[in-house]
């Protein structure tokens, strides 16, 4: 038996009690919208054979979604309930190929990467036909009975969560049999129950809310990201510092231009977006970047962060160097930045430290930067 698995994602629903003009699907949290940050961390998932995105209308939704999916996704047309929608999905594909299929609401953004391959380690290491995420509630609980209100014991109690994994085939089964008989359970586990499988019950976390009214939104307005680069010295006369040439007693071992500080800068924006590193779009073993400017690089960076609808905050430097000392050329390269980045030189902190002669660095051998920057969303 292979272990080929299966996504769906619905994202068909009117979204009623959301007050928006805007669906819920597509609203802000910042960089990306509710169903992108969905998206976007599936695209992390690489358990998953196949990801099929259920919506109301695939036209209309691809043009609303910017990031960029890969081979394994498809999008199809939802039905008029739940159960349909995630039937219209198993539909679409050949379900045969598949072992299992894990369904996850598309409004529901903030889950992580580390409970998807939790929830899907758990079934394939047990009997189970259907393991589902929920948490116990936190408040009191009261059942409106005969309009009075009577106490339950909330330990009796489980809030339902997605993800859900099920065996993709039983769980095909029993949509089939309920919608054919006008059922329409609740979510997947419900229509497994219904079926006589075996289901169990992992705990979820609190952090993974479904998105039904405006204030469930939680929007990223600052954006924070780390870099950091090394290179070794090479023989030479002139290095690249933060966009200016400067003559020099080396150069610097490098496939680009070598230039230090704006390939940590370029990382720092990179970390900020979740969008990998440099090497991630510019591999080392291209040919085309040798030689290559890093200015191109930043341009590639800052195109990515206007996209995504935040403008640069600030910038701080830290070159870690016995030479080049810093504060004789120290405002040649604010003055560059300035001018690479469109950002006031107030907004540019650079500094040097040594490694007090300590390993490569120390011995003049190499040098380092770190850099942080601030992205802040715009309005």
């Amino acid at each position: 038996m292979n272990s080929n698995l299966l996504v769906i994602i619905p994202c068909a629903g009117v979204g009623s009690r959301f007050s928006s003009q805007v669906e819920k699907q597509h609203a802000s949290l910042g960089d990306l919208s509710v169903i992108e940050t969905t998206l976007d961390t599936f695209l992390k998932f690489k358990s998953a054979a196949k990801i099929v995105v259920v919506v109301k209308d695939p036209e209309s939704f691809q043009k609303k979604v910017s990031i960029k999916l890969d081979e394994r996704f498809s999008i199809v047309s939802g039905g008029n309930s739940r159960s349909e929608s995630v039937l219209n999905g198993i539909r679409s594909v050949n379900i045969e190929k598949y072992d299992y299929v894990i369904t996850h609401d598309g409004v529901r953004p903030y889950i992580d990467l580390d409970s998807l391959e939790n929830i899907y380690a758990s079934i394939l290491n047990s009997d189970y036909e259907c393991v589902f995420y929920g948490i116990k509630p936190k408040d009191s609980i009261k059942r409106l009975e005969g309009g009075s209100y009577k106490v339950a014991e909330r330990d009796d109690f489980i809030l339902v969560q997605t993800p859900q994994i099920c065996e993709s085939r039983k769980l095909k089964n029993a949509l089939e049999e309920l919608v054919s008989k006008n059922i329409y359970p609740a979510d997947e586990s419900s229509a497994m129950e219904h079926s006589g499988c075996n289901v169990n019950f992992i705990e979820g976390s609190q952090k993974n809310i479904k998105i039904t009214y405006e204030e469930d939104l939680v929007k990223k307005d600052i954006l924070i990201g780390n870099g950091f680069d090394l290179h070794r010295f090479c023989e030479g006369n002139s290095i690249v510092f933060g966009g200016v040439k400067f003559p020099f007693e080396f150069g610097i071992e490098a496939i680009s231009d070598g230039d230090v500080i704006l390939h940590s800068l370029a990382d720092s924006i990179l970390g900020a977006l979740s969008e990998g590193d440099i090497g991630t779009t510019f591999p080392e073993d291209d040919p085309n970047n040798k030689d290559l400017d890093s200015r191109v690089i930043i341009t590639h960076c800052l195109d990515l962060m206007k996209k995504r609808g935040y403008r640069l905050n600030n910038i701080d430097i830290t070159v870690i160097s016995e030479t080049p000392k810093i504060s004789p050329i120290r405002n040649q390269i604010i003055k560059s930045l300035s001018e690479i980045f469109l950002i006031d030189s107030s907004r540019i902190g650079l500094k040097g430290s040594t490694m007090e002669k300590f390993g490569t660095i120390g011995k003049k051998q190499a040098l380092a930067v770190m850099t942080s920057v601030t992205l802040k969303r715009k309005k």
